[in-house]
């Protein structure tokens, strides 16, 4: 017999994450998930479908007491947010969905298939490429240019920045981290995750976690103008975190997103990963979307 109930406890939370986490995405990791949880903890609301006292279905929420409303976990900056479920207990979607919760409810970020995530209104898409038949970055631009003129004048813009700039490329300099966070302010403002101390904590404890981080840091005319911190797993490249100072040099920040994409092909991943919405750059590199979904209960 099914039985949902509730979980509060941090501890019975983490093991039951950990049992049914399918662990695909760098977001399904707990550790990645709780670094980015604990700057501004909110109380667990995990429920869990039980058979047999076997847990075997997990809708992870927490209560963001401010807002009042249940939330995925580490909603604020995580995506990809997901229900897990053992095989064969799939079904139990539509019970998840049926709860009668305590507080309003506002999941977005939601991924999955089903007929009953796919009906929920749209929230965003993810913007991926898919580099696994790309051997070098020209044969990315023949893939996602296929128009021979627009890829001639892409190609153009980095062409330029090598003859009018002197560009050196730094890889692996993690002293560079607080550049980053102060470069991706000024790049994004209002929507950067970077913008407070503790924000900054987050992504610093993020990067000591047994990973395969990489940085890059491009120098023009001897400036650091664009860094980016990206993270590998599972054959995906995560484009995790980027800035650039578009104001001193004009597509800076396209040439380190050229470098990243030519480090991923080099990498020999399956997947650029660029992250949820299109924050006013991703139109131009031609990425595939991945549909995001938003559900929303008493709200």
């Amino acid at each position: 017999m099914i039985d949902i109930r509730l979980v509060n406890d941090l501890e019975t939370a983490k093991k039951i994450w950990e049992k049914l986490s399918l662990q695909e995405s760098l977001y399904d990791l707990w550790d990645v998930r709780y670094c980015l949880y604990k700057k501004n903890p909110h109380p667990f609301y995990f429920y869990v479908a039980y058979d047999n006292e076997q847990p075997v279905a997990l809708l992870p929420l927490t209560y963001n007491e401010k807002k009042n409303y249940l939330e995925f976990m580490a909603e604020s900056f995580i995506e990809d947010n997901r229900l897990f479920f053992s095989p064969g207990y799939e079904y139990l979607l539509a019970d998840f969905f049926k709860i009668n919760f305590p507080h309003p409810v506002r999941v977005y970020d939601l991924m999955g298939d089903s007929n009953l995530i796919t009906d929920l209104p749209l929230e965003d898409y993810v913007y991926v490429a898919d580099v696994s038949d790309c051997s070098n970055f020209d044969e990315y631009l023949i893939k996602y240019f296929p128009d021979r003129h627009r890829r001639h004048n892409f190609k153009a813009i980095f062409k330029n920045l090598e003859k009018r700039h002197e560009l050196k490329i730094v890889y692996d300099d993690f002293s560079d981290l607080g550049n980053l966070f102060d470069l991706n302010v000024k790049n994004f403002a209002g929507e950067s995750y970077l913008r407070t101390k503790a924000e900054r904590q987050s992504f610093t404890d993020l990067i000591a976690l047994e990973l395969d981080w990489s940085m890059v840091t491009i120098l023009v005319d001897g400036s650091k103008l664009a860094i980016s911190l990206s993270v590998t797993y599972q054959n995906v490249y995560y484009y995790f975190i980027s800035g650039a100072d578009n104001s001193e040099v004009k597509d800076i920040f396209k040439y380190l997103t050229k470098v990243n994409i030519e480090q991923a092909i080099e990498k020999g991943v399956k997947v650029f990963n660029s992250s949820l919405g299109d924050c006013n750059w991703k139109q131009y590199w031609h990425f595939d979307k991945l549909s995001r979904y938003k559900f929303e209960k008493n709200t």
